[in-house]
């Protein structure tokens, strides 16, 4: 490189400056200091020529560079009426990365096979491959969007509007559960198509939701979809169709399963054509008519009264307001139903305030329509030809009534009187007392109600009755 000679030196603007020795000028710009270690100082508001015709590009006193540009905002600041890229190469890895903006917006594009890497520090933190994969946390990432985490447990990814409502992906790798929340008291919607499409949802107290969009009471006349709770109960609520389909393949055996304490009571199976439901009882409701609840020991025998069971329930319209995925109120009316116990001076048809949930109601006692359930008593009536049946056990749903159920078919115990005499095959009749005594013959008549299946007596009570397994024929 040949050295630089300068003719004359000044602070003043105006001065040429000789280079080299080919005798080649500058003149020194308004604004610029030559020291005499020979460098530029205080170079301000200065453009380089591209062949004294334009400028080509500004440095600013605040150290601002534009390219093309003379009044750079930014430390680099590239203007172009048309597409605009800053472009980084290097012909050992055959790598070209161009950043800038092309008339579809902002773009880096990678002008070779190789991935663009987003590095802090000495650790690489995001890459997009050859083939458009997205991985964080990985440099081999198989799908579009690969995040890995290096921690046990961590959350992967959060997305919160201003409002705070969002949704957090979070790893749970040491109980082998991934979960995804909505991070807010808010639930979960899942939509196809758009939000107006929604499919399920898992609201805020974790009930999963298909077809509906809150939880109805089972009491509803206008419920609709499929509410699996999370205190483990399941609705099923449909209109004009099955609401419920129970099959099995090419195969026999159990359809259902009935248990309790874990132990297994009943089942519904079938066999070729035939579907059998196992450990059969068949129950109806009573209640004795002061709605009283003596102690009354399993397999009484039971007779009906010329009275019928009524119920009522309280029916008022509550107003739910949830929010869709967007943040958006989304207002529900539904009917609910309530068991109500009839006080002194009501009847059908009333409108009473009933407190629901911490809110008042104007509620309208409505009575349900039943045509089957009797009231009975213990029977007292020797060879009574209207029995109902045995005593099962008191129905205790906390609805108010002191209902009980009275088994009349299928398989169940019958008390028998105090040192009777039986053996399978007999028929049994009341005795009158709410215990069965033996039918003197094998006639099948209008007071036979049972016919002893085992000689086994299951319990013998304080009085001398006990129990044994019969066939109820009520």
């Amino acid at each position: 490189m040949s050295e630089v000679k300068v003719n004359k030196l000044s602070p003043r603007s105006g001065t040429t400056v000789t280079l080299g020795d080919s005798g080649d000028t500058f003149t020194i710009p308004s604004g610029v200091t030559l020291a005499n270690s020979g460098t530029f100082t205080n170079f301000q508001s200065t453009g380089i020529d591209d062949n004294a015709t334009s400028t080509a590009i500004t440095i600013d006193s605040s150290q601002n560079v534009g390219i093309n540009e003379t009044s750079p905002e930014q430390k680099l600041h590239i203007t172009s009426g048309g597409t605009t890229y800053m472009r980084v190469e290097n012909t050992t890895l055959g790598c070209v990365t161009d950043f800038g903006t092309t008339s579809t917006g902002s773009t880096i594009i990678n002008r070779s096979a190789h991935p663009i890497l987003f590095w802090t520090d000495t650790t690489e933190r995001m890459r997009i491959d050859s083939s458009g994969n997205v991985g964080i946390g990985t440099s081999t990432p198989t799908a579009r969007f690969d995040t890995r985490i290096s921690t046990l447990t961590g959350k992967v990814a959060e997305f919160h509007n201003s409002g705070g409502y969002g949704i957090d992906l979070t790893v749970e790798s040491n109980s082998g559960v991934n979960t995804i929340s909505s991070g807010t008291t808010q639930g979960l919607a899942f939509a196809t198509n758009s939000s107006s499409n929604e499919r399920m949802r898992i609201d805020s107290s974790g009930n999963v939701l298909v077809g509906t969009t809150s939880d109805y009471s089972i009491s509803s006349s206008t419920a609709t979809g499929v509410s699996a709770l999370q205190d483990g109960a399941f609705k099923i609520f449909r209109s004009g169709f099955n609401p419920l389909y129970v099959g099995r393949q090419s195969d026999d055996g159990s359809l259902v399963e009935f248990r309790q304490a874990g132990s297994l009571e009943g089942t519904i199976s079938v066999s070729g054509t035939t579907v059998s439901y196992n450990g059969f009882t068949g129950t109806h409701w009573s209640r004795f008519q002061d709605n009283s609840t003596p102690t009354i020991l399993r397999g009484t025998v039971l007779e009906t009264l010329d009275e019928m069971c009524d119920w009522y329930n309280l029916h008022f319209d509550v107003t739910t307001t949830t929010q869709d995925e967007d943040g958006n109120d989304v207002t529900e009316t539904h009917t609910e139903k309530v068991s109500h116990v009839l006080t002194d001076g009501q009847s059908d048809g009333d409108v009473i305030t009933y407190n629901h949930e911490g809110t008042d109601y104007q509620a309208t006692i409505v009575k349900e329509a039943d045509v089957k359930h009797m009231m009975s008593k213990v029977s007292d009536t020797v060879d009574a030809k209207n029995v109902y049946g045995v005593f099962v056990a008191y129905d205790n749903d906390g609805d108010g009534y002191n209902d009980f159920y009275v088994a009349s078919v299928g398989s169940f115990v019958v008390r028998i009187k105090a040192n009777e005499t039986i053996t399978k095959g007999d028929l049994l009749q009341s005795n009158g007392d709410g215990t069965a005594k033996v039918q003197t013959d094998d006639a099948v008549r209008s007071s036979s109600f049972a016919k002893v299946l085992s000689t086994t007596v299951i319990e013998t009570y304080d009085d001398g009755s006990f129990i044994v397994p019969c066939s109820l024929m009520c």
